[in-house]
């Protein structure tokens, strides 16, 4: 009997030449791992899928892309929580940019350079001996790439000092960014930015800057293949404090009090409500509305205990009392990212979604209240077990409110349920002037719906000067 052969994808030839057959994927069952992130968004399936090593093979899939109007997505670590973007189901070359991952250590100009699918943990692994840390995330910190951070996240993402440090893109001192056309261009006194530099070095007297345009575009306008980032000493002295609240008003007078303190008190801030799947085991029945976990650095140890003591004394102002052991080890070693990262705290058994919004510190409470309502709003709430796990970020003059929605059930009905919850948080941001920080699929969607007429031309008109042909993530922010 004659054997029966599997047609490769039109372009596997092509793609192989570039990379090599071992990493070209375009078997159906092989190709469904790239067709959702962790949400419960319905997944969009890719035509095909190529593993480059390299900057100039990224380009070089780039060009074919170009020459046959095939559309390109991305995919970096998988974490996104709004859905992949949807490009063309079926037709999509999907890169995966997780062979893109050497990583750079220049202790001597205090940088790290890593290719964007280097992981945040490894990163840090890679400076640890040399008594630096750069600013990652807290999490996801073992599976998020750099690539994805720098691209798919407001202000290149939030680091593990973010409310003392703010966002990322503070530290980033540029990109390497493969065009929609297959050409390479370097930002922040690259090299093809400047004739007579050759490595990136600053952002700050290069004349325009685009390092801001590529940063949480998605990749709708080009993709990062390596990320510069600054490097900054791991502190002497370090210590961790949890404090319990009694309701969601004194968290919020806590938050507020010590935020708009001359000085901050801590180095980072986070407070998850007490139902959160990492505080409840920990909290030993403790009854409260959430734990603030304080992380303070110093060069001193005098210098950390007064910074404690300041931050105790505002807490039990508002009525909130000390954790236990476990908490304060927590706050040290997970939830506030030391670089100790904790494996063995809980672990998400099923799918969920997630996103994070910054609001006016002044209106935030009133915002975070308005969300959970709009959550209740949707039928089916109680039956589908929903959970709607808050968590907030004090950053300055503005306050990051978080959200991670988690069924109960894995069923078509509680997956369907969490879209419409999703979507009825995501009209009341939009409703409120902000959005989803997440720069990826739906997300996308969801804010360039609230551009004006004005700024979305602006955009469109960008888009349409760097991907004449509109192969790179068609749809993001609605733009082809």
């Amino acid at each position: 009997m004659e054997a029966r052969t599997k047609k490769h994808h039109e372009l596997y030839d092509a793609l192989s030449a570039i990379v090599g057959k071992k990493y070209v994927v375009d078997d159906e069952f092989e190709l469904i791992p790239y067709a959702r992130d962790i949400s419960y968004f319905q997944g969009s399936m890719p035509g095909i899928a190529v593993r480059p090593a390299s900057t100039e093979e990224v380009a070089a899939i780039v060009k074919v892309a170009n020459r046959t109007k095939y559309p390109i997505v991305v995919k970096g670590g998988g974490n996104a929580g709004g859905g992949v973007t949807p490009g063309e189901p079926g037709r999509n070359i999907m890169i995966d940019m997780g062979r893109l991952d050497k990583i750079v250590v220049d202790i001597e100009n205090l940088k790290v350079t890593s290719g964007s699918g280097a992981r945040l943990s490894t990163i840090d692994d890679a400076l640890r001996p040399y008594g630096y840390y750069t600013s990652t995330v807290v999490g996801p910190y073992y599976s998020a790439t750099s690539g994805g951070l720098a691209s798919g996240i407001a202000g290149a993402g939030f680091g593990r000092n973010m409310s003392s440090m703010g966002c990322n893109w503070t530290q980033v001192m540029g990109l390497k960014v493969v065009l929609p056309n297959g050409d390479i261009i370097t930002t922040g006194e690259g090299p093809s930015q400047n004739t007579n530099c050759d490595e990136i070095f600053f952002r700050e007297v290069t004349g325009p800057d685009l390092t801001g345009l590529f940063t949480a575009s998605g990749g709708a306008f080009g993709l990062i293949t390596e990320v510069v980032q600054k490097v900054i000493p791991i502190p002497k002295y370090m210590k961790a404090i949890c404090y319990l609240t009694p309701t969601m008003e004194a968290t919020w007078d806590i938050s507020l009090e010590l935020s708009k303190m001359g000085r901050c008190p801590y180095t980072n801030v986070m407070m998850f409500e007490m139902s959160n799947y990492m505080v409840k085991p920990l909290a030993g029945g403790i009854d409260a509305y959430g734990a603030l976990l304080y992380c303070v650095e110093a060069d001193n140890e005098q210098e950390v205990d007064i910074r404690i003591k300041e931050i105790s004394d505002v807490c039990e102002k508002y009525g909130a009392i000390h954790g236990n052991e476990q908490l304060d080890q927590f706050a040290m070693k997970g939830a506030t990212g030391t670089m100790e990262m904790v494996h063995d705290v809980g672990a998400n058994s099923c799918p969920f979604m997630t996103w994070e919004s910054m609001v006016p510190r002044a209106n935030s409470l009133e915002y975070a209240k308005g969300l959970v309502e709009s959550f209740e709003s949707v039928p089916g709430h109680r039956e589908n077990a929903t959970a709607a796990g808050m968590y907030l970020v004090p950053m300055g003059h503005i306050f990051l409110v978080g959200v991670t929605l988690r069924s109960g059930f894995q069923t078509p009905e509680a997956e369907e349920h969490m879209r419409k919850t999703w979507e009825a948080g995501a009209r009341f941001m939009r409703s409120k002037g902000t959005s989803s920080a997440y720069g990826q699929g739906t997300n996308s969607q969801f804010i360039a719906e609230t551009w004006s007429p004005t700024y979305a031309n602006t955009m469109s008109l960008i888009k349409k000067a760097l991907d004449p042909n509109g192969i790179m993530c068609p749809g993001l922010w609605n733009l082809r």
